[in-house]
C-alpha cells in the first residue's frame, strides 16, 4: 500500500466541507488555509457555492481533477458512498474523520469491513475512521479536525507521532510544541479500517525525515504485521517509543470499547517490545523524555557512565538509578583524579566524581572533571549534576561554554545535564545537542535507555524455520523422544510394560529412578497417584509399579495407561520450565521460568517470542537468579551456563517451527545438572489444522 499520498498531497478535497471554521468539516480547510498549505484546496459542499473564501464543488464528481487527497468529514451513512467516488475519479488517499463505525457495534463493523474492501480493491490508502487525522510539519498538511495548529505550530524536526487514539494524539501534539520536540509527522489511525498504526510504523521506517517514532497503542489485530514494523525500525536505526495502554483487564477492557481493537495479553506485547528492541515508556513524561533524548546527541557506545556531581547525596542517588537500569559505574583514571585533588584535596574522584560545591569558587574545575571523564576513554557517556548553578546569571555562560568545549573535544560522547535552568538555557543547551533535565535520576535513566537500545540493534535473532508434526496429543515418552529429535535431551529413562521391565529399567538406571504413569491423557499425574519417586529396592519399585497402575484406574478409568516410564531421578543444580504456545495475533510466545514447583510458588516468568535470541535467555536467566545458582553460589558446584542457554533457544526454534499447528508444548522441570541439561517432563500436543 502506497502510503505517500496520505503526507504528500499536490491537492486535497475537503468532502463535507463547512463555512464555519470550527466544525469538523470546517477546521481542516480553515487550517489548510491560515498555516500554509502550498496546494490545490477543494471544498465539497453541495449547499454552498463558496466555503470560508474558496470556490465550493456541489459533488465529487464536479471536482476540477482526482484529488491526491480527501479529507471525509460528512455523517457515517454518506462515508461509504463518497469513498466509491473518490475511488471512481482516482483519488488515492482519503482520511475519514466520521465516526459511527466499528466502535458503535455489529452494524457499524459491517460498514467498515465493507469500506475497507473497497479501498484496498481500488487502490486507496484509507486512515481511519473515527480519526483525528495526520498532519505532516515540512509540507503544512493539517488534515485534522484538531484546533490544536491554531495555538501553535511545533518545530519542524525528525520525531513522529503515531497515536490510535485522537484525543491522545491531540494532546501528544501540544504537549511536543511545549517541549520543543521536533515535529515530522502526526498521525492518528482510529478504527483502523485499512491503515494500521504499523503500516504508519512500517512507512516510517522508511521515510527520510523521520529518525524516531513515539506510538501510543490500545491494541492490534495483526500482531505479526506489528512485528515486522517494530523490527523494521530497529534494522532501519530508528528507535521506537511505545506507550502501550490495557496492562491491567480493567485497561484491556476500556481499550476495547473506545476503539474496537483487540488488546490482547500485555505478556505477550512485551515480549513483542523486547524482541524488536522496542522501547517502551510508562507515562506519557517518559515518552516524551526519550523521545527528546533519542533525537538529540549521539547513542552511547557501551553502559559505562561517568557521573560528575556538585553534590555527594545527589551522586549517590545517580548512582543508585544507574545500577538499576545496568549501567557501570567505572572509576575515573588515577590521573585525572590527581589533577582534579590538586584543585579540591576534599573531592571524591572514584565514580560518582564529587567535586562538591566549591567548584563554584574554582570554575575551571568543573571543565577538567567533564573534560576529563569525557575524554579519557574509560566511559560511554557522562552525566552531570549542577544543581542550581545554571541559575546564576554569573555561572551559566561559563558552563554553558565549559559543556560545549568538552562536546567538541568527544564528539562521539553521549552527555546529560541535570539542574536547574531557565527556558532559554535549556534549548541553547538542546540546540547543542545536550540534554537538561531538573530530575537527576531522568539523566541517568535516559543514558541507560539509549544504551539499551544500541544493545538491541546488535542482536539477531535465528530465523524460523517450518516443520509439520502428526495431529495428536503424545504421551511423555513419546513427546521425549520428539524434543529429543529436536535437540532437548531428555532424562535417561525407559518405558515398562510390566513389573519385571520396571524393575529391570531401574537397575540399569544405576538403582536412582522416578515411575510415572504413561499417558496421553493425563496432564498432571500426581493428581491421580500416576507418580512415585524415592524407591530405593527392586520391591519398592514393583510396589510402586503395581500401585500406580491401580490408581490410575480407578481415579481416571477413561485414561488410556500405555505403560509406566522409569526415569533415572537426578539432582539438578537448577531447574526451568519451558512452555509454548501459538498466539492467535503474534504468533508463537514461549515462556521461560524458574522450574519445578518454584513456577507455581515464586511466579517467576517472562514471555518471549519465539524463536528467541541468546541475549534475551541470558538476561531472563540473570533476572532469576539462575545464573548466579550455575556460577557457584554459596559453595555449590561451578556449571557452565551455554548448554543451557543453547537448549532454550533450540526450544524457542522447535516451537516456532510448528507454527499454527501447536498446541502446547512444556518441558517442567528442565533440569541442569553437573553432567548437562535434560528434560525430566513434557507435554507436547498438536492442533489438526
Amino acid at each position: 500500500m502506497d502510503l505517500k499520498p496520505l503526507f504528500a498531497p499536490d491537492s486535497i478535497a475537503v468532502i463535507g466541507a463547512s463555512q464555519n471554521p470550527q466544525k469538523v468539516g470546517g477546521m481542516p480547510v480553515n487550517l489548510l488555509k491560515q498555516l500554509g498549505f502550498a496546494g490545490r484546496i477543494y471544498p465539497v459542499n453541495p449547499a454552498a457555492a463558496q466555503v470560508q473564501g474558496l470556490k465550493s464543488y456541489p459533488a465529487i464528481a464536479d471536482l476540477p481533477e482526482p484529488a491526491d487527497l480527501a479529507i471525509v468529514a460528512v455523517p457515517a451513512a454518506g462515508v461509504d458512498s463518497a469513498i466509491e467516488q473518490l475511488i471512481a475519479q482516482g483519488t488515492r488517499s482519503a482520511v475519514v474523520l466520521s465516526s459511527g463505525f466499528a466502535e458503535m457495534g455489529l452494524q457499524g463493523a459491517q460498514v467498515q469491513a465493507r469500506m475497507a474492501k473497497r479501498a484496498r480493491e481500488g487502490g486507496m490508502a484509507l486512515l481511519g475512521p473515527n480519526c483525528l487525522g495526520i498532519m505532516s510539519l515540512r509540507r503544512n498538511l493539517f488534515a485534522t479536525f484538531s484546533p490544536a495548529p491554531l495555538a501553535g505550530v511545533p518545530n519542524t524536526g525528525s520525531v513522529a507521532i503515531v497515536s490510535q487514539s485522537g484525543a491522545f494524539g491531540a494532546y501528544a501534539y501540544s504537549l511536543a510544541r511545549k517541549a520543543g520536540l521536533g515535529l515530522s509527522h502526526w498521525i492518528t489511525t482510529g478504527n483502523e479500517a485499512s491503515v494500521s498504526v504499523a503500516d504508519m510504523i512500517s512507512w516510517l521506517a522508511d521515510d527520510a525525515e523521520t529518525q524516531v517514532i513515539l506510538a501510543y497503542i490500545e491494541g492490534t489485530r495483526d500482531g505479526l504485521a506489528l512485528q515486522r514494523a517494530l523490527a523494521k525500525a530497529r534494522a532501519a536505526g530508528k528507535p521506537v517509543i511505545v506507550t502501550k495502554v490495557g496492562r491491567t483487564e480493567a485497561g484491556a477492557r476500556a481499550a476495547m470499547s473506545h476503539t474496537a481493537s483487540l488488546s490482547g495479553e500485555d505478556a505477550v506485547y512485551q515480549a513483542v517490545f523486547d524482541s524488536t528492541g522496542t522501547i517502551r515508556a510508562r507515562t506519557v513524561d517518559e515518552m516524551f523524555r526519550l523521545g527528546q533524548a533519542f533525537s538529540t546527541g549521539p547513542l552511547p557506545r557501551g553502559n559505562r557512565l561517568a557521573i560528575v556531581t556538585v553534590s555527594g547525596g545527589v551522586g549517590t542517588l545517580m548512582a543508585d538509578t544507574a545500577s538499576d537500569e545496568g549501567l557501570a559505574l567505572p572509576a575515573l583514571p588515577a590521573s585525572t583524579g590527581d589533577a582534579l585533588r590538586t584543585r579540591i584535596p576534599f573531592c571524591a574522584t572514584d565514580n560518582p566524581i564529587d567535586i562538591t560545591g566549591q567548584f563554584t569558587a574554582d570554575l575551571p574545575v568543573f571543565g577538567m572533571a567533564a573534560h576529563g571523564a569525557a575524554t579519557c576513554g574509560e566511559y560511554d557517556a557522562v552525566t552531570i549534576f549542577v544543581a542550581a548553578a545554571l541559575a546564576s546569571k554569573f555561572l551559566s555562560p561559563a558552563i554553558i561554554q565549559m559543556i560545549r568545549e568538552t562536546m567538541a573535544a568527544a564528539p562521539q560522547m553521549s552527555i546529560t545535564l541535570s539542574g536547574i535552568a531557565d527556558e532559554a538555557t535549556r534549548r541553547e543547551l538542546l540546540e547543542a545537542g545536550c540534554l537538561v533535565y531538573e530530575e537527576p535520576t531522568h539523566a541517568v535513566e535516559t543514558m541507560a535507555a539509549k544504551a539499551r537500545w544500541a544493545t538491541y540493534r546488535a542482536e539477531t535473532l535465528p530465523q524460523p524455520r517450518t516443520l509439520a508434526p502428526a495431529p495428536e496429543v503424545l504421551n511423555e515418552a513419546d513427546a521425549l523422544a520428539f524434543l529429543a529429535e529436536h535437540g532437548v535431551a531428555p532424562a535417561p529413562h525407559q518405558v515398562a510394560h510390566s513389573a519385571d521391565e520396571a524393575v529391570a529399567a531401574w537397575r540399569a538406571l544405576g538403582g536412582q529412578a522416578v515411575l510415572k504413569i504413561v499417558s496421553a491423557d493425563l496432564l498432571h499425574k500426581s493428581d491421580v497417584g500416576g507418580v512415585r519417586v524415592g524407591l530405593r529396592s527392586e520391591t519398592e519399585v514393583r510396589e510402586a509399579y503395581d500401585a500406580i497402575l491401580e490408581s490410575v484406574s480407578r481415579l481416571a478409568p477413561q485414561a488410556r495407561r500405555q505403560g509406566v516410564l522409569v526415569a533415572r531421578k537426578l539432582d539438578p543444580l537448577a531447574e526451568v520450565m519451558l512452555g509454548a504456545r501459538f498466539d492467535p495475533v503474534f504468533g508463537t510466545v514461549m515462556v521461560l521460568g524458574q522450574g519445578g514447583v518454584a513456577v507455581e510458588l515464586h511466579a517467576r516468568t517472562a514471555v518471549l517470542m519465539a524463536p528467541t535470541s541468546e541475549a534475551r535467555v541470558r538476561t531472563c536467566l540473570e533476572e532469576f537468579g539462575i545464573l548466579k545458582l550455575l556460577g557457584g553460589w554459596r559453595g555449590r558446584p561451578i556449571v557452565d551456563a551455554q548448554p543451557l542457554v543453547d537448549t532454550v533457544v533450540r526450544f524457542g526454534e522447535l516451537a516456532a517451527a510448528l507454527g499454527p499447528r501447536l498446541a502446547m508444548l512444556e518441558i517442567n522441570p528442565l533440569m541442569v545438572t553437573a553432567e548437562g541439561v535434560a528434560a525430566a517432563d513434557a507435554v507436547v500436543s498438536f492442533k489438526d489444522l
